[in-house]
């Protein structure tokens, strides 16, 4: 039996799949099966995943989410670790080496990240951006400032899945299903992240950090992942020691520091005077100060 099931979903991905596959294929640590699961695609992604049968298993279904398509790779797993990889995302060559060998050691751990490089790829060159992951000090709490965990990094321990259950399966949390269901597995279980990047982000049109256009989307998806969340916990701002609308009103005022980057002023506003419907104490008007005159701020 594998130890370690690589999951992937695929919807209308036959440009990139193929690669991302070849990462995993090319891992040093071996002790693996990858399942790909073709959601509904209306490309050719079904037929480039089939090239690579037998060494991965295909599945195949009506399109309802990267959620359920996951969660139909999960029931059909058989391994000790569970590992998501998005469909045009790449691996590093040792990162299932190195994370299987850190859940070895640590079994308090429940779910395991690491740093990633983002990347942009022109005429088949791959340009490295900057790194995303914050690794310093991961945990439940932190995790309501924002999603600090690569998807395509993660590796979880089947007992989370027992606990927690599956994936959110809900349209409207279609791009922050891995968000909502980190917090829920980080409510119950001890995370960690690796300080390396251990796989590469892709950077294109229609990705939530592909451009700038989907800052308002971005924002109003978190904003429902934690609302999914807080349905669950209803005390986890008590426990965490969280104001929950000096929360959200960061959250905006940040909104509108990333429209302000683009020249966007009329949206940058709006971001700062929606903050303020939250909560207008001292330390708000701080941020919106902060966010309108300097250059970097989060």
């Amino acid at each position: 039996m594998p130890k370690v099931t690589v999951i992937i979903p695929a919807y209308n991905i036959e440009g990139f799949v193929s690669e991302t596959i070849q990462s995993v294929l090319d891992q040093t640590y071996k002790s693996y099966e990858v399942i790909a699961v073709n959601d509904g695609s209306t490309d050719n992604t079904l037929s480039v995943l089939k090239r690579f049968e037998p060494q991965i298993k295909v599945l195949t279904k009506s399109n309802g989410g990267p959620a359920s398509a996951r969660n139909l790779a999960i029931k059909n797993s058989r391994s000790e670790y569970i590992a998501f990889l998005d469909s045009d995302d790449l691996w590093i060559e040792d990162k299932l080496e190195e994370q299987v060998g850190f859940l070895d050691q640590h079994p308090e751990i429940g779910l395991l990240y690491s740093e990633a490089w983002m990347f942009t790829e022109e005429n088949g060159e791959k340009k490295v951006q900057n790194k995303i992951g914050y690794t310093g000090d991961p945990r439940f709490c932190q995790l309501l400032y924002g999603d600090y965990i690569p998807n395509s990094t993660v590796v979880v321990r089947r007992s989370c899945v027992d606990q927690v259950g599956l994936l959110n399966e809900k349209r409207e949390l279609i791009a922050v299903e891995d968000y909502e269901y980190w917090m829920r597995i980080a409510k119950n279980f001890t995370i960690a992240g690796i300080p390396r990047p251990l796989a590469y982000y892709r950077l294109r049109q229609g990705n939530l950090m592909g451009d700038g256009s989907n800052i308002d989307k971005g924002l109003n998806l978190v904003l429902v992942a934690i609302g999914e969340v807080e349905k669950l916990f209803p005390q986890m701002w008590e426990e965490c020691g969280i104001d929950r609308n000096q929360l959200f009103a960061r959250l905006q005022v940040r909104a509108g520091f990333a429209w302000k980057q683009q020249g966007a002023w009329k949206e940058c506003l709006s971001k700062f005077a929606k903050a303020l419907t939250y909560s207008r104490g001292p330390r708000v008007f701080r941020w919106i100060i902060a966010a309108t005159l300097l250059k970097r701020w989060s």
